[in-house]
């Protein structure tokens, strides 16, 4: 968030003259103690909230720069005794038809009282056509503009009365809201006023004999009025501890975390002066705390900070810059170290005034490196850890492409939520190397199934269609195939590990089965059968010369014409001659669950083979 664009502080204490020109989504002023960072913060938090260090009005002759105090005892220019501060805003989004692109207010201080005298360059953008509306419209959305601006003003030593000052912030921001009428909250002290009214009418007699006035209870104004203070426990493996009886660390944590919450639940603009974000956190705590600040806070609220710390001093972003802080003949100075170094003998000053900042800036590094090696790691870890799993699943081989898609579709369909306990793979080689080649079909699942060695350790199945073709390759299968458990459709290698079965036909295909013309798609009804994608496209279906024929046991392989006659139009001896893929992948996944149906019987059999 971009609220002020530029800043200029004229003569507040250490503060001669400073402006800030390239104010960006977070502004870190660094550099050593006792150079007047704190005091740019202090001038934002006396523009907004009146205010100098937190909850201490302003004391001219305190607050006054000193330099210019001397300045002023000279007869010359007598009297010239004043603090001012300027900022130029951005306009946010909402004021865009009310109020120009950028203008600047400008508060000044004098020795003569304790408020203060305010002026802006209305008139003078007026002048250039730069407003977007009147000048009256315009100077009344600048003052709702400044009263929606809500300055956080967060010092570096966070005492308790501070730690009070936020949590009553925060149960203001969860209570004061505005309630409509009728919810069960806004009942709830209405409520609590009747009762009360109902058990205290003695003391109100008592009280009107006593005094002759008449007494009543009166529901709060505002909802935050029915509670004295927040207390904020947390979590721990003992039980709940209060936050205020826990490490320092810990309780400055949770200051960023509930001005965020507070932003994120208010229609008001927040602008954060944030001293020492970092103090007593430990590195790992401050770097995350530093990325929070980038990724999440920033997103709610403007935020200035004064930090010592490479963890934030190193956040190269474009939505970032930073400052050196530096005096010069008594005077804080600044100077932009980034984004645009101007002078880099200030940049190698920093880090000579911060000391240990240049080896902290190499450990930083290393630390985020090592993160991101670890990362890295983890990630490893779990591509094995997934690819052990999957060694260790059973495995299921298909003559097709498409098959794998009905089925994995079929399992999501039928079992919603429940992890497939198996992997699905086609019987070609080629796969993913040559989707242009179709190098699956039952002679590859046939060969496939037969290689499978007893080190694998995993249980594979093979399924084969039951068509002329698929019954072919399931008859030819080794002689060390034996009928598992004495079924003619389920054949098991010696090796146990090795399984191959024809398709399972649901009841209203037995004619199909018969026929041997039975494949996947068969296992939906006829209705399913004909649907069309959205460009028409669907499966092509017709009766085709029948190729060859079975009289019980024995294969006749040349069919009379006469046999052909018989045959035709019955629909069991229909093919399947083009839309096989469309049909997988645009038609299947758009069915109910209840069009699934004769694949339980399949699955319940590869289950049961499995889990023998």
């Amino acid at each position: 968030m971009n609220i002020i664009r530029k800043i200029k502080i004229r003569y507040f204490r250490s503060i001669y003259t400073v402006s800030i020109n390239t104010c960006r989504d977070i502004n870190i002023i660094s550099g050593r103690n006792d150079v007047g960072k704190s005091n740019i913060l202090k001038a934002l938090n006396l523009f907004f909230n009146n205010n100098t260090d937190w909850n201490t009005g302003i004391d001219f002759y305190k607050d006054f720069s000193a330099q210019r105090l001397d300045e002023v005892r000279q007869k010359s220019i007598k009297g010239k005794q004043f603090i001012s501060i300027e900022v130029e805003f951005n306009r946010p989004e909402r004021f865009k038809n009310s109020l120009p692109e950028t203008f600047v207010v400008t508060r000044t201080w004098s020795r003569d009282g304790q408020s203060y005298t305010e002026k802006n360059n209305l008139k003078t953008l007026e002048n250039s056509n730069k407003l977007p509306s009147s000048l009256e419209t315009a100077t009344r959305f600048l003052t709702n503009l400044l009263n929606k601006i809500h300055f956080e003003y967060i010092p570096a030593v966070k005492d308790r009365i501070y730690f009070s000052h936020l949590l009553t912030r925060l149960q203001s921001s969860l209570l004061e809201k505005t309630l409509e009428e009728g919810s069960p909250i806004a009942k709830t002290t209405s409520n609590l006023a009747k009762y009360i009214e109902e058990h205290i009418v003695q003391l109100q007699e008592d009280f009107k004999t006593a005094t002759t006035l008449e007494t009543s209870i009166t529901p709060p104004g505002e909802l935050a009025d029915l509670f004295q203070s927040f207390h904020v426990a947390t979590k721990t493996e003992i039980g709940f501890i209060p936050l205020q009886l826990r490490g320092d660390g810990l309780q400055a944590r949770y200051i960023p975390s509930v001005l965020y919450y507070i932003a994120t639940n208010s229609n008001k603009l927040f602008i954060w002066g944030f001293e020492e974000p970092e103090n007593s956190l430990e590195y790992s705590h401050a770097t995350k705390l530093a990325e929070d600040f980038i990724k999440i806070y920033s997103k709610q609220a403007q935020i200035f900070i004064t930090s010592h710390s490479p963890a934030f001093i190193s956040l190269e972003k474009n939505t970032n810059a930073c400052f050196r802080a530096f005096q010069e003949n008594s005077q804080t100075e600044l100077c932009e170290i980034w984004p645009k170094l101007k002078d880099k003998e200030h940049f190698h000053r920093l880090r000579e005034e911060l000391g240990i900042l240049s080896i902290q800036k190499e450990v930083h590094a290393q630390y985020s490196s090592k993160l991101r090696e670890l990362e890295q790691a983890k990630l490893h870890l779990s591509v094995l850890e997934r690819e052990i799993e999957i060694s260790n699943k059973p495995l299921i081989l298909t003559e097709g492409k498409t098959d794998k898609i009905i089925l994995e579709t079929a399992w999501g369909k039928l079992f919603p939520g429940e992890s497939i306990p198996f992997i699905i793979r086609v019987a070609d080689p080629l796969v993913g190397i040559d989707d242009s080649e179709n190098a699956g079909g039952a002679q590859s699942l046939k060969r496939m199934i037969e290689s499978i060695h007893p080190e694998d350790g995993r249980k594979v199945i093979a399924i084969f269609d039951r068509d002329d073709e698929g019954i072919k390759e399931f008859n030819k299968l080794s002689r060390n195939f034996k009928k598992w458990r004495g079924v003619d459709d389920i054949k098991c290698h010696k090796n146990g590990l090795a399984f191959a079965l024809l398709l399972i036909a649901p009841e209203f295909r037995s004619e199909y089965a018969k026929a041997n013309n039975m494949y996947i798609e068969f296992m939906f009804g006829d209705d399913i059968l004909t649907l069309k994608n959205e460009r028409g496209i669907g499966l092509g279906i017709m009766t085709q010369p029948i190729n060859s024929l079975y009289i019980g046991s024995k294969r006749i392989d040349t069919v009379p014409d006469d046999l052909q006659d018989l045959f035709k139009g019955r629909k069991c001896y229909e093919k399947i001659v083009s839309g096989k893929k469309v049909f997988a992948e645009d038609i299947v996944p758009t069915l109910k669950q209840d069009a699934f149906g004769a694949f339980k019987k399949l699955f319940t059999q590869c289950k049961q083979i499995i889990d023998t």
